[in-house]
């Protein structure tokens, strides 16, 4: 059965009250309006509330990464899931019959986001309620394709990104058509669009009401994710200033916060612009652990951070929450990120006081006893490793940082996966290697075979 009929079939069995109270795993992304009826400000508002808009799981995205070690034990006991495959970085990563967690949720986000926009002008009630609606729903639905394209397009290449394929680039709740994959360009455009859009609105706050709500401090901190990305130095500088404006908390971690069990533990940090967490039981429910930090990670990290510290078990276990026999992961939009990509920058122009002076402000609040790095430092080096203290297993952030960096030949390396024994190698990654970009589901090609498949 073709997806987009499995879609309206749900639609006409009550999509709206799906979108207004929880999150269900939705195989198609372009259900038609016809039935689904928001009519009043406070529906769309409702839908804006919901905390399902801030649970997402990128899981497959950080196994795929230098940051993870999977056991000798952990392989032996199951090499047929999709964490073993993306793992290893196998010529397939998913079985006939799997669907893509990822894939799926993300356009479950941007179809309730796409039914907002595409309903809210047509709404009666205040203007300024309207406008805060279109800007919050702006910001998610960029916030959910610059993951998408990230995790199945390549890096953004000023020489290819016209060429370049990211994800189906679906902008209203249609049904009528099978998207093809949108260039890499094409999805970084309705980024940066919907993202330019919201923040000039002026009925935006500064902060959301919640944390689930973004504000203009969201908006500027992804545009100047966007540009780092992109390559865009300049830009990315100038929206990192305008978010740190804005907001620059920084909480200090020897005070707590070091690894948030819910939404309402996020809602405790000041730093967090953007909540977004993950709650994932299905890993730990395969193998009976959560995965162990790397070798490589482990060297940047030491018993002197509380990023260690509170996230690892003494074995190197990332934190198994006995409560929900699960892992959390923190994917938030943050001051400290905001903080890194300004340093980057100003590293990249050979500012190196002024890009350590970032990163000692964020070692401040890390460490329990702070010491400064030498004022003779490596800047560009010192904001990379400090990126992997800090955004390890954030949704694919260190992902995409190997995507892009490996642009520099300094900084492009060949990924190993080693047995416990030190030595054997399982498997490797080259730098320039197809095996980076996220494959899409046998599932999701079978039911758009416009969708054309990355090569492995």
């Amino acid at each position: 059965m073709k997806l987009h009929t499995i879609f309206n079939q749900v639609i006409k069995t009550g999509l709206l009250i799906l979108l207004l109270t929880g999150c269900r795993k939705f195989l198609d992304v372009r259900p038609s309006t016809g039935t689904v009826n928001p009519s009043t400000i406070s529906d769309f508002e409702e839908m804006l509330n919901n905390d399902s808009n801030a649970v997402c799981n990128f899981i497959l995205a950080d196994i795929m990464t230098d940051d993870v070690q999977m056991s000798d034990a952990m392989l032996a006991a199951d090499q047929s899931s999709y964490y073993a495959h993306a793992y290893l970085w196998a010529a397939g990563i998913w079985n006939p019959g799997d669907l893509d967690p990822m894939y799926n949720n993300a356009y479950t986000r941007i179809l309730q986001m796409n039914i907002i926009l595409e309903k809210i002008d047509g709404t009666g009630g205040e203007a300024r309620r309207k406008n805060i609606i279109r800007a919050q729903a702006q910001i998610n639905r960029a916030w959910y394709y610059l993951q998408l394209a990230n995790l199945y397009g390549p890096d953004y290449r000023s020489a290819t990104m016209s060429t370049d394929l990211a994800v189906p680039l679906v902008l209203a709740p249609n049904a009528n058509e099978l998207p093809s994959r949108a260039t890499v360009q094409q999805v970084y455009d309705q980024v940066l669009s919907d993202l330019k859009a919201a923040v000039v609105s002026s009925d935006l706050p500064d902060k959301g009401q919640t944390i689930v709500h973004p504000g203009k401090s969201a908006g500027y901190a992804l545009l100047a994710k966007v540009y780092l990305y992109m390559g865009n130095y300049m830009q990315a500088e100038v929206y990192a200033d305008s978010t740190l404006q804005l907001n620059h908390m920084i909480s200090d971690y020897n005070n707590g916060n070091v690894h948030p069990a819910s939404l309402a533990d996020l809602s405790k940090n000041p730093e967090v612009l953007l909540a977004r967490l993950s709650p994932d039981y299905s890993f730990y429910s395969k193998y009976h652990t959560g995965f162990f930090i790397s070798a490589s990670l482990g060297n940047v990290l030491d018993s002197n951070d509380t990023r260690l510290t509170g996230n690892f078990s003494g074995n190197g276990s990332f934190n198994p929450n006995a409560s929900f026999n699960g892992q959390i992961f923190n994917y938030s939009v943050t001051v400290p990120e905001v903080l890194l990509i300004k340093a980057e920058c100003l590293a990249r122009k050979n500012d190196t006081a002024g890009a350590l002076e970032l990163v000692n402000q964020l070692r401040q609040k890390r460490l329990v006893n702070y010491v400064p790095l030498d004022p003779g430092a490596d800047a560009m080096m010192a904001v990379l490793q400090e990126r992997r203290r800090e955004l390890f297993y954030h949704g694919g952030a260190r992902l995409f940082d190997l995507k892009r960096l490996k642009r520099d030949d300094r900084l492009a390396q060949t990924l190993q996966r080693v047995a416990d024994d030190g030595t054997t190698v399982l498997a490797a990654l080259p730098p320039n290697s197809p095996r980076y970009l996220m494959p899409f589901s046998p599932v999701i090609i079978a039911n758009n075979p416009k969708i054309v498949q990355n090569p492995r």
